[in-house]
């Protein structure tokens, strides 16, 4: 991993994305080990663009722009600018747990935390015209400084933030009283940079959708917000939930195929195998379900629209996914199907190299069977939380300050 993160201080977007690997890294139940990140991305970014695994809360997108504004105010110089809005952040995290926040980004590490929300959330701000979208986190202080003269109290710097942008509360972030709660304007402006930049995706359909998502439902595919939608949105939604469920039984298969092999090499009990067993049960119990999703599934045009968003899909990286689908359209089950846990096994020693658990043993003995392989979900929890926000602050209508 060392070589994988020495340049976390690198452009923005590079920044981002290593930010989300490391946080993937952490949670098993996304841990990329077939190596087909590329071909989910391409649907989270499809459905939900803009977003980020890192998201607590969609006023986020507002008190970073106001970190900036409110510490230009009392400097012209780039690198004070800087260190201000910074701490402008570090205090918000102060006055997040005073007001009573139960979710926010530093809950757990305080002002210490080394992930801000301007690093979580550029991306955001630059998809939805917050911020000029080729406004690179590490360069707008610097931007914002070169402006002719300084702005007023209230006024944005031109050519870096949106005009638009609501004003930041007198005092912030001290004085902070709604925490991420938006009120309803607020929540009117978010929506309308949504739909005006992100059309005809799935995102735009339920920010502007009068059904606010059900909370507690995993996925998108199972929310009626989700599955009102029409065109390009609904054959994405399609795309994640057939990809999601023959990703999930690869991953579950991968972890039993281990459970096997750690059995054999260190003697292990079959109780080593269980976990896994169960879960491979569970998934084919499963499979009834979505025959006729599979069997209406074009994978091939999926794959061919996944390339013209991301040409550094590989052949190898395409045609596992359709052994992904042919496996699970297959009547045999996943675990007696040899030509599918040996693609497996290659896939992933293609993917890690000398570190493959197949080949090292010292990885091998350091694995343990998991409890669930949870399955890919495109940051749908964090994209429901954002249109919740958005929706609740909606319901505020003639509230503006509520």
């Amino acid at each position: 991993m060392t070589s994988l993160i020495s340049w976390l201080d690198a452009s923005t977007e590079e920044n981002s994305k290593m930010r989300e690997l490391v946080k993937l890294f952490g949670t098993p139940e996304t841990t990329d080990d077939l190596g087909m990140g590329q071909l989910r991305d391409a649907i989270s970014n499809s459905l939900f663009p803009g977003t980020s695994v890192l998201h607590l809360g969609a006023r986020y997108m507002l008190l970073v722009p106001w970190a900036y504004q409110t510490a230009h105010r009392s400097t012209r110089n780039p690198e004070e600018l800087r260190k201000r809005s910074e701490e402008s952040e570090r205090q918000l995290i102060g006055r997040l747990k005073a007001i009573g926040e139960e979710s926010y980004i530093g809950r757990d590490a305080g002002r210490n935390v080394m992930q801000l929300p301007s690093a979580a959330y550029w991306t955001a701000l630059r998809t939805y015209g917050i911020v000029a979208q080729d406004t690179d986190r590490s360069a707008v202080a610097q931007l914002m400084c070169a402006d002719a003269s300084a702005p007023e109290d209230g006024e944005n710097s031109y050519s870096v933030w949106n005009q638009t942008l609501p004003k930041p509360p007198a005092g912030f972030p001290q004085t902070e009283d709604r925490g991420l709660k938006l009120s309803h304007d607020e929540a009117r402006w978010l929506q309308e940079r949504i739909l005006s930049t992100c059309p005809g995706t799935m995102l735009a359909h339920v920010a502007g959708s009068e059904v606010s998502p059900t909370p507690g439902l995993w996925a998108p595919w199972l929310d009626p917000a989700c599955r009102g939608a029409e065109g390009d949105p609904a054959q994405w939604l399609r795309d994640a939930e057939a990809f999601s469920f023959i990703h999930n039984g690869a991953t579950i298969l991968y972890q039993h195929l281990l459970a096997e092999l750690s059995a054999s090499v260190f003697t292990a009990g079959e109780d080593t195998q269980e976990p896994t067993q169960e879960l491979l049960e569970a998934w084919e119990d499963k499979r009834d379900g979505k025959r006729d999703l599979l069997a209406g599934w074009d994978v091939n045009g999926y794959i061919d629209r996944a390339k013209a968003l991301n040409r550094g899909i590989n052949s190898n990286t395409a045609d596992f996914a359709r052994q992904m689908a042919n496996a699970a359209m297959s009547p045999s089950k996943l675990i007696d199907n040899q030509n599918f846990r040996a693609a497996v096994e290659t896939r992933e020693k293609l993917m890690k190299k000398s570190n493959s658990r197949f080949r090292n043993e010292r990885r091998l003995r350091a694995w343990q069977p998991p409890a669930r392989v949870g399955a890919l979900t495109f940051r749908w929890t964090q994209v429901r939380r954002n249109v919740l926000d958005i929706h609740a602050g909606l319901a505020l209508e003639g509230q503006s300050n509520a």
